[in-house]
Protein backbone atom coordinates (compact mmCIF):
# COMPACT_ATOMS: atom_id res chain seq x y z
CA UNK A 1 0.00 0.00 0.00
CA UNK A 2 1.49 3.39 -0.97
CA UNK A 3 2.52 5.73 1.85
CA UNK A 4 -0.14 8.44 1.19
CA UNK A 5 -2.85 5.80 1.34
CA UNK A 6 -1.45 4.34 4.59
CA UNK A 7 -1.19 7.82 6.10
CA UNK A 8 -4.81 8.57 5.19
CA UNK A 9 -5.94 5.27 6.69
CA UNK A 10 -4.00 5.92 9.89
CA UNK A 11 -5.49 9.42 10.17
CA UNK A 12 -9.01 8.04 9.70
CA UNK A 13 -8.44 5.42 12.39
CA UNK A 14 -7.10 8.03 14.82
CA UNK A 15 -10.08 10.30 14.15
CA UNK A 16 -12.40 7.38 14.87
CA UNK A 17 -10.67 6.71 18.16
CA UNK A 18 -10.97 10.36 19.16
CA UNK A 19 -14.68 10.38 18.35
CA UNK A 20 -15.22 7.13 20.24
CA UNK A 21 -13.49 8.57 23.30
CA UNK A 22 -15.64 11.69 23.26
CA UNK A 23 -18.82 9.57 23.33
CA UNK A 24 -18.43 9.22 27.10
CA UNK A 25 -18.16 12.98 27.72
CA UNK A 26 -21.02 14.86 29.34
CA UNK A 27 -21.26 18.63 29.63
CA UNK A 28 -22.29 19.70 33.14
CA UNK A 29 -24.76 22.57 33.09
CA UNK A 30 -25.85 24.13 36.37
CA UNK A 31 -29.50 25.03 36.86
CA UNK A 32 -30.24 28.76 36.57
CA UNK A 33 -28.93 30.56 39.67
CA UNK A 34 -27.04 27.47 40.92
CA UNK A 35 -23.29 27.00 41.17
CA UNK A 36 -23.30 23.28 41.99
CA UNK A 37 -24.48 19.98 40.51
CA UNK A 38 -24.44 16.34 41.59
CA UNK A 39 -24.48 13.40 39.17
CA UNK A 40 -24.41 9.63 39.62
CA UNK A 41 -23.06 6.96 37.37
CA UNK A 42 -21.53 3.55 36.93
CA UNK A 43 -18.37 2.94 35.00
CA UNK A 44 -16.37 0.08 33.67
CA UNK A 45 -13.53 2.27 32.41
CA UNK A 46 -13.81 6.09 32.42
CA UNK A 47 -16.27 8.95 31.99
CA UNK A 48 -15.56 12.63 31.30
CA UNK A 49 -17.52 15.58 32.65
CA UNK A 50 -16.88 18.96 31.02
CA UNK A 51 -17.42 22.21 32.93
CA UNK A 52 -16.96 25.77 31.65
CA UNK A 53 -15.15 28.02 34.13
CA UNK A 54 -13.19 31.25 34.27
CA UNK A 55 -9.66 31.92 35.48
CA UNK A 56 -9.64 32.70 39.19
CA UNK A 57 -12.81 30.76 40.00
CA UNK A 58 -12.65 27.90 42.50
CA UNK A 59 -13.68 24.43 41.35
CA UNK A 60 -14.60 21.86 43.99
CA UNK A 61 -15.01 18.17 43.10
CA UNK A 62 -16.23 15.50 45.52
CA UNK A 63 -16.44 11.81 44.59
CA UNK A 64 -18.35 9.26 46.69
CA UNK A 65 -19.07 5.60 46.18
CA UNK A 66 -16.84 2.76 45.08
CA UNK A 67 -13.29 2.62 46.40
CA UNK A 68 -12.31 1.68 42.82
CA UNK A 69 -13.37 5.09 41.45
CA UNK A 70 -10.91 7.99 41.07
CA UNK A 71 -10.86 11.34 39.28
CA UNK A 72 -8.53 13.73 37.48
CA UNK A 73 -9.10 17.41 36.76
CA UNK A 74 -7.73 18.45 33.36
CA UNK A 75 -7.37 22.13 32.41
CA UNK A 76 -8.47 23.47 29.00
CA UNK A 77 -6.46 22.00 26.13
CA UNK A 78 -4.25 19.82 28.33
CA UNK A 79 -3.94 16.18 29.35
CA UNK A 80 -1.74 17.09 32.33
CA UNK A 81 -3.94 16.79 35.42
CA UNK A 82 -4.22 19.52 38.05
CA UNK A 83 -5.11 16.74 40.48
CA UNK A 84 -5.05 12.95 40.32
CA UNK A 85 -7.02 11.37 43.16
CA UNK A 86 -5.43 7.94 42.68
CA UNK A 87 -2.10 9.54 43.62
CA UNK A 88 -3.33 12.00 46.26
CA UNK A 89 -5.65 9.44 47.89
CA UNK A 90 -8.27 12.16 48.37
CA UNK A 91 -11.88 11.91 47.18
CA UNK A 92 -12.37 15.69 47.38
CA UNK A 93 -10.43 18.52 45.73
CA UNK A 94 -10.82 22.26 45.63
CA UNK A 95 -8.59 24.62 43.71
CA UNK A 96 -8.37 28.02 42.04
CA UNK A 97 -8.46 27.65 38.27
CA UNK A 98 -5.50 29.03 36.28
CA UNK A 99 -7.28 29.65 32.95
CA UNK A 100 -10.68 30.22 31.39
CA UNK A 101 -12.23 27.46 29.30
CA UNK A 102 -13.59 23.93 29.50
CA UNK A 103 -12.25 21.81 32.35
CA UNK A 104 -12.58 18.04 32.13
CA UNK A 105 -13.17 15.95 35.24
CA UNK A 106 -12.36 12.35 34.31
CA UNK A 107 -13.83 9.66 36.57
CA UNK A 108 -12.13 6.30 36.11
CA UNK A 109 -11.11 3.03 37.66
CA UNK A 110 -7.76 1.31 37.38
CA UNK A 111 -7.23 -0.97 34.39
CA UNK A 112 -6.88 -4.02 36.64
CA UNK A 113 -10.43 -3.45 37.96
CA UNK A 114 -11.71 -2.94 34.41
CA UNK A 115 -10.04 -6.14 33.21
CA UNK A 116 -11.68 -8.02 36.09
CA UNK A 117 -15.06 -6.75 34.89
CA UNK A 118 -15.69 -4.62 37.97
CA UNK A 119 -18.21 -1.79 37.79
CA UNK A 120 -17.78 1.27 40.00
CA UNK A 121 -20.93 3.08 41.11
CA UNK A 122 -20.32 6.67 42.15
CA UNK A 123 -21.81 10.06 42.90
CA UNK A 124 -19.82 13.12 41.90
CA UNK A 125 -20.49 16.70 42.94
CA UNK A 126 -19.14 19.85 41.30
CA UNK A 127 -19.25 23.47 42.37
CA UNK A 128 -17.74 26.56 40.78
CA UNK A 129 -17.55 29.80 42.75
Amino acid sequence: MPFPRRAALAAALCAGLLLAGSALAERVAFKPGANAATLSGSLGDSRDYVLAAKAGQTLTVSLKGSTNAYFNVLPPGSQEALVNSSISGENRWSGRLPASGDYTVRVYQMRAATRQGKKSNYTISFSIK
